[in-house]
């Protein structure tokens, strides 16, 4: 994972060499080497929106209507949304609804508590909306793919920036410019969508092994 989201991949598909034995075709920046191809850019750069969810939503839990996602929905072993333990709430229909209400291809950060965990919205989720603890960034999907960016904010370049963005104070937390200033790299098309074809594809086989391993 490290390597596909630091080195990428060639016009053949296949892994660049080493930086280490071809320093020529990198380049240094804030984000550590990276080909030189790639151009570094800000979540803002490629965002429509950057928001978070509303407080007080406790008033609209109930047995059933939307999935209301929490920090516990996202996880650190990979980017899709985890369903064990849900919440579902009968939302208001006004602007605080509407804008707390995911659509597919969406990024959530958990911006409290533990910082930094992504998640990207499948196209099969129901309706759902966020909480105060997650941010909702809506990216222009015709310049990037949500995927990579995904999965490279849960990486180690991306992680280590949340720890240098976490605001000081009684505990942890990014606020909405913070989330905005985070930085990516972004390759051209059709090599960020191989990336992600081969990353989602090995989170896939991880958690068919884990499924399998549960059953014996």
């Amino acid at each position: 994972m490290r390597d596909l989201l630091t080195r990428g991949v060639d016009e053949n598909g296949e892994l660049r060499p080493s930086y280490a034995t071809s320093l020529g075709c990198y380049k240094l920046t804030q984000l550590g080497w990276i080909p030189k191809e790639w151009n570094i850019v800000k979540l803002s750069d490629l965002s429509q929106s950057i928001t978070s969810g509303s407080r007080g939503w406790a008033k609209y839990y109930s047995e059933e209507g939307a999935l209301f996602l929490r920090i516990g929905n996202l996880t650190r072993e990979h980017i899709n949304l985890r369903f064990d333990d849900i919440q579902r709430v009968k939302p208001p229909q006004d602007i605080e609804g509407r804008r707390t209400r995911v659509e597919v291809d969406d990024l959530l950060i958990s911006i409290t508590a533990d910082l930094g965990i992504i998640g990207v919205v499948p196209k099969e989720l129901e309706e759902s909306y966020v909480n105060q603890h997650i941010a909702l960034i809506r990216l222009k999907r015709e310049e990037t793919n949500p995927r990579w960016i995904g999965h490279f904010l849960a990486g180690n370049a991306g992680r280590r920036q949340f720890i240098q963005l976490n605001e000081s104070g009684a505990k942890a937390g990014l606020n909405l410019p913070t989330v905005s200033s985070i930085y990516f790299p972004n390759p051209k098309k059709r090599e960020r969508d191989r990336i992600v074809e081969i990353l989602d594809n090995c989170d896939q086989i991880i958690e068919s092994i884990k499924t399998l391993l549960s059953a014996n």
